[in-house]
């Protein structure tokens, strides 16, 4: 028999910092943009072979964080029994492109799905300029806001594979106000899901235990060729939890492709299975006594989902999506990405040693999902 293979995180607070009423909170919550195809992975080696004293973190604050900037937000946020509250809010954006669009997290400039009234961007060299909400996507906790100047630094998006689990991590951001703030960690992990406070899940995004803290929120996290693999959304906080340093980010193409949807189209659709994941692995196999020791398992499935209701379940090993074979949940995530709802998707399962061939319709996601 198997056992199950899902775990709830604990309580995630997102990394924006909020002063509302005078009160500090942690709240829950291109056109033609650079990007760039991931490389091989950088060894520490490597990334450290001008001496063995630099940080690999040195050169890529140098030529990504001008590319990095503040976001500060005033408005109203919708109360109870004190009725309507006046908030100012700091997260951090990364520049999208020269004319202007800036890449943010939803909740750094919202309170409960209401905009912010105003939106200021402070760049590197301490410049300040006003800056207008083009859109936002809940689900994925991508913004896009825009200011009026050109000639602008964008970063650099690694939109093509995915991050290596324990290349290097570099965060930058506005951690507490502390503009241009740069950390340094390792990818931790990959297709990390995670619930918030409010109605939304993210999912897909990359671990880090690069600190991330209130503020940070909207930042960027980069390898150390300067590329931008994450925008930073959330961490889980040890006061609640008593883990230390377990940050998230929103892989590069998941923001890149949501940016161009709302610059494009004021939304972003977004192709939903309805399923939970992870890698299949040696240990994993004789601990479950699974049927192989590669693939993709299914860990939980919504039951009103198009993947229940093609007949896949927990516990079956995804082989192969879309004529792709998937031996870890990268080559998943990679897949998944392509998808667009209506699409009728086939999937080769193995289900206790048997091959089994089904055909999944892509529905659309809701804001109250937890799984992809």
């Amino acid at each position: 028999m198997k056992r199950c293979l899902f775990r709830a995180l604990p309580v995630v607070i997102l990394v924006a910092l909020a002063v509302i009423a005078g009160t500090v909170l942690l709240t829950t919550r291109s056109l033609g943009p650079a990007v760039a195809a991931r490389p091989a992975a950088v060894s520490a080696t490597e990334a450290s072979s001008v001496g063995s004293d630099i940080s690999p973190a040195e050169s890529v604050a140098a030529s990504a964080g001008p590319s990095v900037v503040n976001v500060r937000v005033t408005g109203t946020a919708a109360g109870s029994f004190f009725g309507d509250q006046p908030y100012e809010g700091v997260g951090s954006g990364v520049i999208y492109s020269s004319d202007g669009y800036i890449i943010t997290n939803a909740h750094v400039v919202t309170q409960n799905d209401k905009p912010a009234d105003a939106v200021e961007v402070t760049f590197s060299t301490g410049d300040s300029v006003s800056a207008g909400i083009v859109a936002t996507d809940a689900f994925t906790d991508i913004a896009v806001i825009k200011v009026d100047k050109t000639g602008l630094t964008p970063a650099v998006f690694a939109t093509e594979g995915t991050p290596v689990i324990g290349e290097y991590a570099i965060a930058i951001g506005s951690p507490l106000d502390y503009s241009n703030s740069v950390t340094l960690g390792i990818v931790s992990g990959l297709g990390r899901s995670i619930e918030n406070a409010g109605s939304t899940a993210l999912v897909d995004l990359i671990q880090t235990d690069a600190a991330i803290s209130p503020g940070n929120s909207g930042g960027a996290l980069l390898d150390v060729e300067g590329r931008v693999i994450g925008i930073n959304v959330a961490y889980i906080p040890p006061s609640t939890s008593g883990a230390e340093n377990i940050g998230f980010a929103i892989p590069a193409a998941t923001a890149a492709k949501t940016a161009d949807e709302l610059i494009a189209n004021g939304h972003a659709g977004h192709a939903y299975l309805g399923i939970n994941y992870m890698s299949v692995t040696s240990s994993l196999r004789q601990q479950y006594r699974l049927s192989r020791d590669s693939g993709v398992v299914v860990t939980g499935l919504d039951p009103q989902g198009p993947a229940w209701k093609a007949g896949l379940r927990q516990g079956d090993i995804i082989t192969e999506m879309q004529g792709e074979e998937l031996t870890s949940e990268a080559d998943m995530i990679l897949v998944l990405r392509g998808l667009r709802a209506g699409e009728q998707v086939p999937v080769i399962v193995d289900r206790d040693g048997q091959a089994l061939d089904l055909t999944i319709t892509v529905g659309e996601r809701s804001t109250s999902t937890s799984t992809t």
